[in-house]
Formats: structure tokens, C-alpha cells, sequence
């Protein structure tokens, strides 16, 4: 971090604090923790600390921190304290040679100066496992004014007998409104500058300064917020645009999701509080009451979804044009609203009307209440009513769900004549009778030029044949699932919402692709209905791993979690045993922390192909 000052780690400051006023220094330390949270610098404030002459003298008791007035303390800050070593790396990893040369060679001669020699190594999830095994030989045997503190992204690529040998700390996520203050008062940052970055940073403060100072983050930001609006009123140039802006920003493109991520969590928060304060994108409220009003919080939370698999696409290295494009098709067409013209004539909520759509002369129902439209926000002119729907109408629909029992049928036929590899899966007439589309499922493209001639010359109007996935086939078919309910794809979900492997891993489910998948073979829908109350749940609880405090004072680490009980089962020392108890999420005391839920490679393999990526095919 910059400054060389720590933010919001008081308990890795108080620990370092007591070990030395306690003579009880480890000899290795492993500090764990994002990239810029402030690793470097908690380790040098240590280090610093150690060979501080004030906390060295004889007959005084130390004060667990540098004075900053000695020689040593002196040199430290200028980087020439000959007993304070970085270890430093040229190729891609930290290799043998590397901890042999500057670590295990140099530990056996004794500091020049101090009572420690100290060496810090950053990066050490870039260390590969000979060099963590040449290192161990060190760490189990170490001289006795040797100290070795490793820095990592990722304690869990270090080997269990390193960890074991460690005093291992774990950098905590800072509060936003201590990160914003923070780049307030020490930057001079503006206040919505500094809750953009503050949020964006997602409790890190070394990013946030890093954000927060950055002319090219508030370009990114700047250009983000405009595409976004455009995207409300704009047709398919907008979009077009917006993939070649998104491009342009490509070396960014994780910040660009980000922010992405949360000018759309503004929408919910405003849609379900209506206070513009805790907005992040306060400039721009206007802009964010404006979408928000227009979309429903599903239509919210699908295109968050949607985010985050345009995130993972890319990622896995999926064409980057057409990833962005498909994403901001979404976008786009999420929560339209079918408007037409009332003109003259009287409708009502529920009632039945013909109007003319794309497909052609269509049976509709009326949904909402009649309202007035500027001009400017339509990108295109109202087609009207045609008329509300008359008896003769309702005939007519009725007779059209007959005729399509018999082209059903007759399809079948014709598929079966010309030897072609589809499943039918249903059919249907336009209300006009102007065409009849057939809709089928298929392991790969089908030539079926001449089964639509054929069709043609049986029904003697346009023939629309339609691949859809095998969702669709699910929705338009019906059935039983697990539960022994009717399908809710079939009953009453109007489309379908992305489900991700990831809510299964954070519902703590069996990743048995028969236990987690439909009747369609992808992902249950259900596991998107609870995702939201296990969210909440999980926020409340700590991760296994974390260190925690009880009620009844005792300090241990998270061995399990029962998410709706609210329960943890932590492992504890009690005279010099360890035994695990468990508790009530109430009787623990620890910092919450933002969750991420990762998948292994092998149950990624695994499960590939039980994530739905196609369209849905039923509404173009």
C-alpha cells in the first residue's frame, strides 16, 4: 500500500506487536492476502520492528513496535538494512536456485548488525515445489536468529509441511467506508471518486489507491457509464459500438466487468430502497433510477449472471467480440416491453387482443396498465391493437391448437420419409394461419431443404423450421420433476434464468451431475431460487479455514459450517488438546469477509456440459 501505512489489519499489527514483546517470534511467517492489500508492507513494519535498537536493548522491555529513530530503523526505511533481505526473482517462478543462493547459502552466516537476519520472499505461490522443498530443510532447522516471512495470493499452493511450520496470517477485508475515508483524507480523493473505487476494490485498499489515482480507471468508468445509457434507447449500432469500446479496453476487461457488476448492483439497491445515498454511481443517479424503473429485479439479476459467464467465457478464452456481443444483446432486450398503440380502444388488464407482431397477426393478452410514451424513447413507431379478441377469435385460437395436434402428426411423417436425424418437439400455427413453425432437437445442423418443400406443398403456407436446445424441449413438453411437482419451466416460469455450478458449491450440494440436474439434463432451475437466501445465510458465517473467537474465550480455526442451522463447528486447544465444538453463529466473533466460491478443475470436467449456454429459440 502506498505510504508504506497498513490499513485495517490490526490483528496481524497486534499479533507481530506481541510476539515480540513476548519473546516468542516464530521462526517462519506466512502472510496470505490479495494482491496491494499491504503484505510488503506488514511484513517491513515487522521486520523493521525486530531490528528496531530500542526493542533490542538490554534490560528494557520491548514495545513491539519501531521507534523510528534509530540507526536500524533508519536504514530500514531507506532499504539499506544489511539484516533485512528481499528475495528476488527473474523467470516466471521462484525456482531451487533462487531460495538456495539468497535463503538457504546465505541464513548460515550471522546478521552484520542486528540480533535477526530476516528474509522476505513475495509471490511464493510462484514457487515451485522443489524450491518449497529446499526451503522446508531450512525452515525445520533454522538458525536461531533466522526469520523467513513469505508473502502469497494463495497459501494453499504451499506443501502441508511448510504450512504446518508457519505462522500462518491471513489478510481481512476493510470496511468501504473505512476505505473511502481513507482515500479522502490521505489522497484528497473526491467522495463519489473514492466510493467508486472504495467498492470496485471489494475491501482491498491497496487497489482502491491504486483505482482511486488511476486517469485510465476513470476513463474505464467513464466510458463504461456511457455505453450503458446508450444502450437504453440505441438499436443495433449501440451495440456494435459497444463491443468495439469494450475491445479497445481489452487489457482491462476484468475492471470492466466490475464496474459492470456494479452499476447493476445500483439497480437493485435503488429499486429496493429507493435512497440514492448508498449508491455507488451517485453521479449518475438519474441515469440508474431511469433503468431501474424499466427492469424487474429478475431482469436484474439475470443480466448480473450474465456478467459473470461473460467473465468465465472469456476467461477460458471463447471469441471476445462475440462473448460481448451476446452479453450486450441481453442487456439490450432485457425487460422490453412489448408496447402497442390503445388508440380508440378499450382494454384491460387480462383480456385477449389481436395485434400484429413480427411473426405476424398474433393472439395476445394484455398485461399492465394503459400509459403514456414519449417519442423519444421508442425505436420505432407503435403498431395498434387491432382489436380486442371477439368470441369468434377465441374459435379461432381453439381451432388453431387442433390443427396443430394434426401437423404434428404429419410432420412426424415426413420426417420419417426423408430418413433425417431430428426429434419434433411441438408445433405451431400463427394466429393468421400466415405460417407454421415446426420445433425440433438435434445433435448437430440438419439439411432439411427438402422436408420444408415437402411441408409447404401439405399446408400451403410459409414452413418455419426451428432447432431449439434441450430446455426448450423440456419447457414445451412438460413433466415430473424430482419433487413431484409439475415442471416450473412448463407451469409458470416465463424464461429461463442461468444457473451456475457455482450455486451448487455454495449451497453445499453433491456435485452428482443425477443429483443437481433436470429432467432436461442441465442444471435444476431450483438451485436459482434458493441462491439467494443461501447468499444471505453465507454471509452471516465464517469460512472454513478462518480463524475465529468464542464465547467463551477460546481462539480456533473453522473446521465446518452448517449454513441453515447457522451452526460452526470450530477446533479449539483446551489444556494443550485439540477437540472441535460447535457453536452457534451468535457465540463467535470474527470480521466477515466477501466468499468466493471456486471450482476445481476435475469437477469442472466433471460437470462440464450441465450449464446451459444456448439462447433460448421459443421467443425470437
Amino acid at each position: 500500500m502506498a505510504n508504506g501505512k497498513v490499513l485495517g489489519q490490526n490483528h496481524i499489527t497486534q499479533h507481530f506487536e506481541n510476539a515480540i514483546k513476548m519473546g516468542k517470534i516464530s521462526h517462519a511467517y506466512i502472510i496470505n492476502g490479495e494482491a496491494e492489500s499491504g503484505k510488503m508492507e506488514l511484513a517491513l513494519q515487522f521486520a523493521k520492528a525486530l531490528q528496531c535498537e530500542d526493542n533490542n536493548t538490554v534490560g528494557k522491555t520491548p514495545t513491539g513496535v519501531a521507534c523510528g529513530k534509530c540507526k536500524s530503523c533508519h536504514q530500514t526505511d531507506t532499504g539499506n538494512q544489511p539484516d533485512i533481505r528481499i528475495v528476488t526473482y527473474e523467470k516466471s517462478g521462484i525456482g531451487v536456485d533462487e531460495i538456495r543462493e539468497q535463503i538457504n547459502n546465505d541464513i548460515v552466516i550471522k546478521p552484520y548488525s542486528s540480533k535477526h537476519k530476516i528474509y522476505i520472499v513475495p509471490d511464493c505461490e510462484k514457487m515451485t515445489e522443489a524450491a518449497q522443498n529446499a526451503l522446508l530443510k531450512t525452515i525445520e532447522e533454522p538458525p536461531e536468529y533466522g526469520i523467513i516471512i513469505l508473502l502469497t495470493t494463495n497459501a494453499d499452493k504451499f506443501l502441508q509441511t511448510i504450512l504446518s511450520r508457519c505462522v500462518v496470517l491471513n489478510i481481512r477485508s476493510v470496511k468501504e467506508s473505512t476505505i473511502k475515508n481513507y482515500l479522502m483524507s490521505e489522497f484528497g480523493i473526491g467522495s463519489y471518486d473514492a466510493s467508486v473505487a472504495a467498492a470496485f476494490a471489494e475491501g482491498n485498499p491497496g487497489k482502491a489507491v491504486k483505482l482511486a489515482t488511476s486517469e485510465e480507471f476513470k476513463e474505464l468508468k467513464n466510458s463504461l457509464v456511457q455505453t450503458l445509457i446508450a444502450m437504453e434507447h440505441g438499436g443495433i449500432n449501440v451495440i456494435t459500438q459497444a463491443v468495439k469500446t469494450a475491445g479497445e479496453l481489452k487489457k482491462n476487461i476484468d475492471e470492466f466487468f466490475d464496474l459492470m457488476y456494479v452499476w447493476y448492483r445500483d439497480m437493485l439497491v435503488y429499486k429496493a430502497c429507493k435512497d440514492s445515498e448508498k449508491l455507488i454511481f451517485q453521479d449518475d443517479y438519474m441515469a440508474i433510477v431511469n433503468q431501474s424503473e424499466k427492469l424487474s429485479f429478475r431482469d436484474i439479476n439475470i443480466i448480473l449472471e450474465e456478467i459473470d459467464n461473460a467473465e468465465k467465457r472469456i476467461g477460458s478464452n471463447v471469441n471476445f467480440d462475440a462473448t460481448l456481443e451476446v452479453l450486450f444483446l441481453i442487456i439490450r432486450q432485457a425487460g422490453r416491453i412489448y408496447n402497442f398503440a390503445v388508440g380508440d380502444i378499450e382494454v384491460e388488464n387480462g383480456q385477449h387482443v389481436i395485434v400484429e407482431t413480427a411473426r405476424g397477426i398474433e393472439y395476445g393478452e394484455v398485461v399492465g396498465k394503459i400509459k403514456e410514451i414519449n417519442e423519444e424513447e421508442l425505436s420505432a413507431p407503435l403498431k395498434p391493437i387491432i382489436r380486442v379478441a371477439t368470441p369468434e377469435d377465441d374459435e379461432k385460437e381453439l381451432e388453431n391448437k387442433k390443427k396443430e395436434k394434426k401437423a404434428y402428426k404429419i410432420c412426424l411423417e415426413k420426417i420419417k420419409k426423408h430418413g433425417l436425424e431430428m426429434k419434433l418437439i411441438n408445433t405451431e400455427y400463427t394466429f393468421d394461419n400466415n405460417k407454421v413453425l415446426f420445433y425440433f432437437t438435434a445433435d448437430g445442423r440438419i439439411d432439411f431443404r427438402e422436408l420444408v418443400k415437402d411441408l409447404a406443398s401439405v399446408f400451403k403456407t410459409r414452413i418455419e423450421l426451428r432447432q431449439v436446445g434441450v430446455r426448450d424441449e423440456t419447457k414445451m413438453l412438460g413433466g415430473i420433476g424430482v419433487c413431484g411437482r409439475p415442471l416450473c419451466c412448463h407451469t409458470f416460469l416465463p424464461e429461463f434464468a442461468p444457473v451456475s455450478i457455482k450455486m451448487a458449491k455454495e449451497q453445499s450440494l453433491s456435485l452428482n451431475p443425477t443429483k443437481i440436474s433436470g429432467v432436461c439434463g442441465r442444471l435444476m432451475c431450483c438451485l436459482k431460487n434458493e441462491q439467494e437466501t443461501y447468499e444471505y445465510l453465507n454471509a452471516n458465517l465464517p469460512s472454513v479455514g478462518e480463524n475465529v473467537k468464542t464465547f467463551d474465550g477460546l481462539r480456533g480455526e473453522v473446521y465446518s459450517v452448517n449454513v441453515l442451522r447457522q451452526k460452526v463447528k470450530v477446533i479449539v486447544e483446551v489444556n494443550d488438546e485439540k477437540e472441535i465444538r460447535e457453536y452457534n453463529i451468535k457465540e463467535l466473533k470474527f470480521k466477515p469477509k466477501k466468499k468466493k466460491i471456486n471450482l476445481a478443475a476435475d469437477e469442472i470436467k466433471a460437470l462440464k456440459g450441465l450449464e446451459d449456454k444456448e439462447e433460448s429459440k421459443l421467443d425470437d
